[in-house]
């Protein structure tokens, strides 16, 4: 490949994802700004939201995988200029994400109870948990309806489109969050449950906005060409969407399951430092959406690579995504090292126990920074490219075997409390990493689609 070829691809990958990486960004930063204003009802509160998120995920699995299979079957289906079978798996999946979100909603407040004690919730944090889950995940479907049509999108290369409906969102989310937690403007002192609310109108407002993207006249994935090609569900899209999902879903289900066992486990360190771990995941999360964005780019551009049978782009779109992300990871880094206590502080002011525990996982997150983003853009090649059964094999190996294996030797077994949680996550990450680079480097990815997404 040329020279002239390489800085267009190179042009081409920053043009895709930093929409992405944006959304992704702001998504997380919303999330650490409803940790902060929580905080201000105290750490039990924290602990309260926090044990949500892993049963919230779980529960998720089965559309995160739908979402990343629609986007590389639309990102492979533009490569081969085959608009109408774009379409048809995209109405498809939406008519199968609507009905079982519905569902899903209505069973997750019905076993509010039980599902947040299986996933490690207490005495203490289940009474304000137990409002908080059924406050979100009651009005569900709104959320699963938005990320589904944001992932069609990203797959056609739109990701402004999913930038903006998530900016907005999360600007909603914000000020409602102000208003309602502690009562400002004459609106009622909601607590736990004004955050609850405030997240379900920043989902409705993104709903609106999603479905919106889909009467623009120049998507790939269109609600009038729907319309004008009559087209409709079918057996095919169906036959066609099953194996990647599928297989995508096993990863995730995997990865859930050991997430779910870990934390389980990082639930019984303490209070304390549970609340450490809860700011610290959300800084950790900011790295997994600078490497989400451009994950999300390279399920978009290698999708429409292989779509067009050309592995020469495709590697070079996954080098100038690494470049990206070591430079972004880098900067993070560093400043996670340098600013620690002023970000913990923030969370805990006049707590020196807790900027303890702040500073150490600080140190922790600016190592596995660099590692983590790194792997998630392999992952995202690998999705793209149709290679999921690896991505299968990689992430049961790094997240249920061997971060759960570790996290159970060293908290159980040895007591090593916030420290062993951290090293467990690390060795986690590295180890996917060499997993996915070497199935990168070794090329096999290349004819590991489906003959049918080829």
């Amino acid at each position: 490949m040329s020279t002239a070829e390489s800085t267009n691809n190179l042009k081409e990958t920053f043009r895709i994802a930093w929409p992405s990486v944006t959304e992704s960004v702001l998504i997380v930063l919303a999330g650490m700004v409803d940790t902060y204003m929580v905080s201000t009802l105290g750490k039990a509160s924290v602990a309260g939201v926090g044990v949500t998120n892993q049963p919230k995920y779980f529960a998720y699995t089965m559309f995160y995988a739908l979402n990343t299979a629609i986007a590389s079957m639309v990102a492979r289906r533009l490569g081969q200029k085959r608009r109408k079978d774009a379409n048809g798996m995209f109405l498809t999946a939406l008519v199968f994400v609507t009905a079982v979100s519905v569902v899903l909603g209505l069973l997750c407040v019905i076993f509010a109870r039980p599902i947040l004690l299986l996933f490690g919730a207490n005495p203490q944090t289940l009474p304000m948990a137990v409002p908080y889950w059924n406050i979100v995940m009651g009005f569900s479907v709104f959320n699963l309806v938005s990320m589904y049509i944001n992932a069609a999108q990203r797959g056609c290369g739109n990701t402004r489109i999913a930038m903006t409906t998530n900016l907005t969102s999360n600007v909603v989310n914000v000020i409602m969050n102000y208003l309602l937690i502690n009562g400002h403007c004459g609106f009622p002192a909601l607590g736990i449950n004004g955050a609850a609310i405030a997240t379900v109108l920043g989902t409705v407002v993104a709903f609106f906005m999603s479905v919106r993207s889909l009467f623009k006249k120049d998507s790939f994935v269109q609600a009038q060409y729907i319309r004008a090609e009559a087209i409709r569900p079918s057996r095919e899209s169906v036959k066609e969407l099953v194996p990647m999902s599928g297989t995508l879903l096993s990863e995730n289900l995997m990865t859930r399951l050991g997430f779910a066992i870990t934390g389980a486990l990082t639930a019984r360190i303490g209070t304390d430092p549970y609340s450490a771990h809860i700011v610290g995941m959300t800084f950790m999360n900011l790295g997994f959406a600078f490497g989400d964005g451009l994950q999300s780019a390279m399920v978009a551009l290698v999708g429409k690579s292989v779509g067009e049978n050309n592995p020469a782009k495709a590697k070079s779109y996954v080098r100038s995504g690494q470049k990206f992300g070591l430079v972004i990871s880098v900067i993070v880094a560093a400043l996670m090292l340098v600013l620690d206590k002023q970000i913990f502080g923030l969370y805990f002011p006049n707590d020196p126990i807790m900027l303890e525990y702040g500073q150490l996982i600080s140190r922790f997150i600016a190592v596995i920074m660099p590692i983590q983003v790194a792997k998630i853009v392999f992952n995202g090649m690998l999705r793209g490219a149709g290679d999921v059964r690896f991505t299968l094999i990689g992430s049961t190996i790094g997240v249920t075997i061997v971060q759960s294996i570790l996290m159970y030797f060293l908290i159980i077994r040895m007591h090593t409390g916030l420290t062993g949680v951290w090293v467990s996550i690390l060795i986690s990450q590295a180890v996917q990493l060499a997993l996915f680079s070497w199935r990168y480097f070794s090329g096999r990815w290349m004819t590991a689609a489906q003959p049918k997404g080829a």
